[in-house]
């Protein structure tokens, strides 16, 4: 009886043996399995904080424009009093005058009977004038405050009339003196959920015959 148990005894420290070295085998292939993908996987940490340029891209404030009323001065000089006649009122002058040069729409036909709608609003940062026409409204706006980045101290310089069409109409927007302008076109009537009452170039060609009405 002796041998028997003793060979039983011998087999089960062998399959007990077996077991062992197959959970030390797997261990080892598992450990080099994650060690593999260790190396590959690249770092998963923030940019920002790797990045030291990323906190120090410079963000554009809200601020007042330098305006030149120098230049202002001088095109007021040189422009026709015929050509600064206003309607309906009267655009004050020096210090009582708005924070920005006062640019003005000439040549255009405010409908009979329409002038009591004609306005001039001076403001805080600067103004709004509006015209009422047959086929859309005129508003334009001036302001003073401007975007910019702090540090730049480059002058402000003039840009060009760039053209959007909106919901109601049209704007043309740009800068002078400094300031910020914007000439909104309002259509009387939009049909199918379009406003075509002005084109590009009518729009462009009002707001190129803008005139400076008012200056410090």
């Amino acid at each position: 009886m002796t041998a028997p148990r003793t060979l039983v005894l011998a087999s089960v420290c062998c399959l007990a043996l077996g077991a062992c070295d197959f959970l030390v085998a797997r261990k080892s292939d598992e450990a080099e399995e994650k060690a593999k993908i260790e190396a590959v996987t690249p770092p998963t940490d923030d940019v920002a904080a790797t990045d030291p340029d990323a906190d120090d891209a410079p963000v554009a404030v809200a601020s007042t424009a330098s305006i030149d009323w120098e230049a202002a001065r001088r095109d007021m000089a040189s422009t026709p009093s015929s050509s600064r006649e206003t309607t309906g009122f009267q655009v004050e002058a020096q210090g009582s005058a708005p924070p920005v040069p006062v640019l003005l729409p000439t040549g255009i036909v405010v409908p009979q009977g329409a002038e009591s709608g004609v306005r001039f609003q001076p403001m805080s940062d600067g103004y709004f004038a509006a015209y009422p026409g047959i086929d859309y409204d005129i508003i334009v706006n001036g302001t003073n405050e401007v975007l910019e980045v702090p540090g730049d101290s480059a002058p402000a310089e003039d840009t060009a009339l760039t053209y959007t069409p909106t919901m109601t109409g049209a704007q043309v927007s740009f800068s002078r003196y400094g300031a910020d302008y914007l000439v909104e076109f309002e259509c009387k009537s939009i049909e199918v959920g379009e406003a075509d009452c002005i084109s590009e170039d009518e729009a462009l060609n009002v707001t190129r015959k803008l005139v400076i009405a008012g200056t410090r």
